[in-house]
């Protein structure tokens, strides 16, 4: 997993489009940071809102490599769609 995720990489984690993510980083609702290229969302962000998304749907709990093995197969896995 990256330091830094974009907003598409976050959507396919959340489950929510890159404009509802963009939207929550200018709203607060996101740790984010505004680049050249984009926003850019930190791994520590990321873990944190990947294992409330987990723990709420699926009612379990990860450790943070498994949570972060998750995430990288869930980019992957888009990257290859598209």
């Amino acid at each position: 997993m990256d330091e830094l995720l974009t907003t598409r990489e976050m959507s396919w984690v959340l489950g929510r489009s890159a404009g509802s993510i963009r939207r929550m980083i200018k709203g607060g609702e996101i740790e984010g940071t505004r680049i050249p290229g984009g926003y850019r969302v930190p791994k520590s962000e990321v873990l944190r809102l990947a294992r409330d998304r987990i723990e709420a749907e699926a009612g379990r709990k990860l450790s943070d490599r498994a949570l972060e093995k998750l995430i990288d197969q869930v980019i992957s896995t888009n990257e290859q769609r598209t």
